[in-house]
């Protein structure tokens, strides 16, 4: 069963090592959550990162129309006044986007996060082995400017007032914040219809929080569950551009060793093949030389072009000057005798011998009665033929025209 480990990581970690932890299958079902130190979190084979409090800032940008790849400046610049530290040093990811109705460019959701800030949680985190495969602010994936959201989670809280405005802050906070925000939306006269009020579980909203928003229809939402962040398919991840190269790098470490391992082993394989195949070719180029030698020495005067195919010819040869069977000789005149009986010759021979040159066979059915006619049949082919009567059998002698 393939697991899914989901960590919580606070702007104190790692200093306070201890972090809350979900695991899930591979459904998306939870199996168990807790919060403890890194030695404890359950093994998995994919882990993701929730980056909660202020660690993520969640802005929108207005974009002139212009090529993508000027998009990384256009919203350093466009971000310059509203981020506390440099363009520069800040992680862009774009969350939304959607077409300016006034000026024709583009509205861009942007998550800031500290580049340094970043890289640390990475390293640690590859330290420990669980490279994270997403890496997502604790930030709804959605939202719009006419409903709004408050999350509360024990003394965390966050304020989603519109796209591209969220922050995360403390409980005790979290009412000024919010008549700030209505304040503002009521002078640019963009009162949200409703906001949404989700709690963790034992979590508490303050007593004023009524008081904070009037007019607006405060609801009660769906409980809230931290890890349902990283879940989702639209949540938002931070791993690209250079973090990504980097978080695959050190992904590929851990695999170091494994690797080398496999390499040296498929590299001892190849040297052992290509000696074997050395060793035998020069098993077969010595075993030529020898076949050669013994050729030329056997038979002084010749050209050794394929030793092993003329001496086996040269053999045939000698064997035919002693009376023997040559390699071709009983096929040759089988093959000349059917030619000339043609389908007759189906099944209608019992025994064969073959001897000096003379193939002799015992004929038997329909073609035993004919026997008297092969005298003639077989003058045209270059055969002497002779045929006999033994023992109450037909016998046909055969041999080639040229033999004594």
């Amino acid at each position: 069963m393939t697991k899914q480990l989901i960590l919580r990581i606070d702007p104190a970690w790692p200093a306070t090592p201890s972090a809350r932890w979900a695991l899930l299958d591979e459904r998306g079902q939870m199996l168990g959550e807790g919060e403890s130190e890194a030695r404890h979190w359950p093994a998995a084979e994919s882990c993701c990162v929730v980056l909660a409090g202020a660690q993520c800032l969640w802005l929108e940008a207005t974009l002139p129309r212009a090529a993508r790849r000027d998009e990384p400046r256009l919203l350093a610049y466009a971000l310059e006044d509203r981020l506390l530290e440099d363009p520069e040093r800040e992680h862009l990811t774009v969350s939304h986007r959607r077409r300016h109705a006034e000026n024709g460019g583009e509205c861009l959701g942007v998550v800031a996060v500290d580049r340094d800030r970043l890289r640390q949680v990475l390293a640690q985190l590859a330290a420990i082995g669980r490279v994270p495969t997403l890496l997502c602010p604790e930030f709804p994936a959605k939202s719009d400017a006419e409903h709004w959201q408050i999350v509360i989670d024990g003394a965390q809280a966050i304020l989603v007032a519109g796209p591209g405005n969220a922050a995360a802050l403390d409980v005790a906070a979290l009412l000024v914040a919010l008549e700030q925000q209505v304040a503002a939306a009521r002078l640019n006269g963009a009162l949200p219809k409703s906001i949404e009020l989700r709690l963790a579980v034992g979590a508490t909203a303050p007593q004023q929080l009524d008081e904070a928003c009037p007019g607006i229809d405060l609801q009660r939402g769906a409980t809230y569950v931290w890890w349902q962040i990283a879940a989702q398919s639209a949540a938002v991840n931070l791993l690209h551009d250079e973090i990504a190269s980097k978080t695959r790098a050190n992904y590929l470490k851990r695999f170091k060793w494994p690797l080398w391992l496999a390499g040296g082993a498929f590299a001892l394989w190849l040297l052992g093949g290509t000696g074997e195949v050395l060793w035998q070719r020069q098993t077969l180029s010595s075993l030529d030389s020898r076949m050669e030698r013994t050729y030329l020495s056997t038979f002084p005067g010749n050209t050794a072009v394929a030793p092993a195919t003329q001496m086996q010819q040269r053999l045939s040869l000698e064997r035919g000057r002693h009376g023997l069977l040559k390699n071709d000789d009983l096929l040759a005149l089988l093959a000349c005798v059917v030619d000339v009986l043609g389908d007759e010759a189906a099944g209608s021979f019992g025994e064969v011998r073959y001897a000096d040159g003379l193939l002799e066979l015992s004929l038997k059915g329909a073609l035993a009665g004919r026997a008297a006619t092969f005298p003639a049949r077989f003058a045209g082919s270059g055969l002497l033929t002779e045929v006999r009567n033994e023992n109450g059998g037909v016998r046909l002698r055969v041999r080639l025209g040229d033999q004594p």
